[in-house]
């Protein structure tokens, strides 16, 4: 098969809010029962912390089959929030999950050792942060950053592809990074469409609003909202590259641009 172009990065984002625009409240719900169920593990002692990203994977198989089921003209429920976790490639995708585990701490390492000087000094005196500390404490950021959202986009499609594929976290994550490499003008059109949509989408709320609160709030939602779209694009873009879910026939044309 031959390369994808940039611009189906785009065309995946189109798709993602074409499958959203179906079933936004359906959807919203699931992440919502994701986001509970996630802050709920993360009060436990010793393994809370860790919890939340060892989830991760199941969480994202619930918002992937909805967008499935809203495919192929199926309701889609909260319920779906159990659809990693009774399926029999449950122990695959926490496995998976210890693989995100693990690249969340390697960027909180980084995040630590380029702003350890600036997180001593917010520590300290909050409200005194020296300049030079602060342009250090961005830096630190954005590699912490680029770290996470490059180790989450070379994986993006394991989780697809262990829970529909029934393929083994190694096999998974081997597809996953070559795939996403192969095509990653694609991938990374996708990313950047999505970022710059947030950006667009989160200023309208503070021109709008005079209170800070109702604009935090509003910018709260957006970034919620396109946390679904992304699953919807990822979506669309799995079923573009390795073909739609068996038990998922095609409602919405995911292949016109």
């Amino acid at each position: 098969m031959s390369k994808l172009p940039a611009r189906a990065g785009w065309h995946w984002v189109k798709q993602g809010f074409a499958v959203f625009r179906k079933q936004p409240g359906a959807l919203m719900a699931i992440l919502f029962s994701c986001m509970f169920v996630s802050l709920l593990s993360s009060i436990l002692p010793l393994v809370g912390v860790l919890l939340p990203a060892l989830l991760a994977p199941l969480f994202s198989v619930a918002l992937l089959q909805g967008c499935a089921d809203i495919d192929s003209g199926k309701r889609a429920l909260p319920n779906l929030l159990l659809a990693g976790f009774r399926s029999a490639q449950r122990n695959q995708l926490l496995k998976l999950g210890v693989v995100y585990a693990v690249v969340l701490q390697l960027a909180l390492i980084v995040l630590h050792l380029l702003g350890a000087d600036a997180i001593s000094q917010i520590n300290e005196s909050p409200g005194k942060l020296d300049p030079g500390l602060l342009d250090s404490m961005r830096g630190a950021v954005f590699a912490s950053t680029l770290i996470y959202m490059g180790g989450w986009m070379l994986t993006c499609l394991a989780a697809p592809l262990i829970f529909w594929q029934k393929m083994a976290l190694g096999k998974a994550l081997f597809f996953s990074v070559m795939t996403v490499l192969r095509e990653f003008k694609a991938f990374a059109t996708m990313m950047v469409s999505l970022y710059l949509i947030c950006q667009l989408l989160g200023v309208i709320p503070l021109l709008l609003f005079g209170s800070p609160q109702l604009a935090f709030a509003a910018v709260f939602s957006i970034i919620l909202m396109l946390v679904v779209v992304m699953h919807c694009s990822l979506y669309a873009g799995y079923r573009q590259l390795f073909g739609a879910p068996s038990d998922a026939p095609t409602t919405v044309d995911l292949d016109k641009p």
